[in-house]
Parts: structure tokens; C-alpha cells; sequence
């Protein structure tokens, strides 16, 4: 099997989109580009997922009201909107075709499960913190880019 740039195609690469996570068009620039370098070259579109995190408390008993689910979705909407607008306006996506969607969850655990609804080709992800800031993000939330990996279900590109 043949790329539509020529390139040779390995016969179990999936059939699937390049999925890449991002969450603040200013932080995912170079994964991004990566991530359009990978579709391009495998004739793929790119499916950029932005994960949420649950902003409703999880406790046993709680029932939100309407209000609050509605200020929510609100929120979520502009959020994402404004994700949007500055994915467009950054350029790198032009000349791919691509997709936004939005999942609420942890990070890892939702990319893996797009990705694999999606029969994702590869998965790109982001390194991004250094030093201090990635111990404290990682005792927080963990690493992404290593749960992604350690799943071994697709091909997974970490830039950093």
C-alpha cells in the first residue's frame, strides 16, 4: 500500500485519522506540526482532541441544577470555540482535513479511547514541562505522554 506522497505504507498501519491531543493552541505547536507532517505524508486526516476535565463536583448524593449545567455548557462552549479560532488562525492546519472534537475525562484515558474508536494510524502527544513543573504536574495528573505509550495499542509520537 501506497501513500498519496509515494510513500510505501507499513500493511498493519491503521485506517484511521492522526489523533493528537491539545489543549491551548499555544502549548500544542510543535506536536501539532508533527501531527500534520504525519497526515500529510500518510494521506490521513488529523483529529485533534481536547479533553476536559469534569469541572461538577463527583460526590455520592450530588445532583447539579439546571443552572449550573447550563453555566457549564456555556463555558465549555466558549472554551472551545476559542480553541478553535486559534487553531485556525495558527496556519498549520491548512491543507489538511481536520477535525475538533471535545471529550470530558482524564486526558490519557480519553485519548486512548478516541484513538481506538477512531482505528487512529498514530498518536501524537506532547512533553512538555521541564524540571520542577513536570514533577508537580506528574504527581498531579500524571503523565499522559507515558500512559498513551504504555497502553500499546497504536503508534505513539511524543514531541517534546
Amino acid at each position: 500500500m501506497m501513500s498519496p506522497s509515494g510513500i510505501p505504507l507499513p500493511p498493519d498501519l491503521a485506517a484511521g485519522p492522526v489523533v493528537i491531543g491539545v489543549d491551548n493552541a499555544t502549548t500544542c505547536g510543535r506536536p501539532l506540526r508533527a501531527a500534520v507532517f504525519l497526515a500529510r505524508a500518510l494521506g490521513r486526516p488529523v483529529l485533534l482532541v481536547h479533553v476536559r476535565r469534569r469541572t461538577m463536583p463527583m460526590v455520592e448524593g450530588y445532583v447539579p441544577i439546571p443552572e449550573e449545567m447550563d453555566a457549564n455548557d456555556t463555558a465549555e462552549e466558549a472554551i472551545e470555540d476559542g480553541l478553535r479560532a486559534m487553531l485556525v488562525s495558527g496556519g498549520e492546519l491548512e491543507g489538511v482535513d481536520w477535525e475538533l472534537i471535545s471529550v470530558t475525562g482524564e486526558a490519557a484515558g480519553e485519548l486512548i479511547r478516541v484513538a481506538e474508536e477512531k482505528d487512529a494510524a498514530c498518536v501524537v502527544v506532547g512533553k512538555r514541562h521541564k524540571g520542577f513543573a513536570e514533577l508537580v504536574h506528574r504527581i498531579a495528573s500524571g503523565s499522559v505522554s507515558r500512559a498513551v505509550m504504555a497502553s500499546q495499542k497504536f503508534p505513539v509520537l511524543v514531541v517534546p
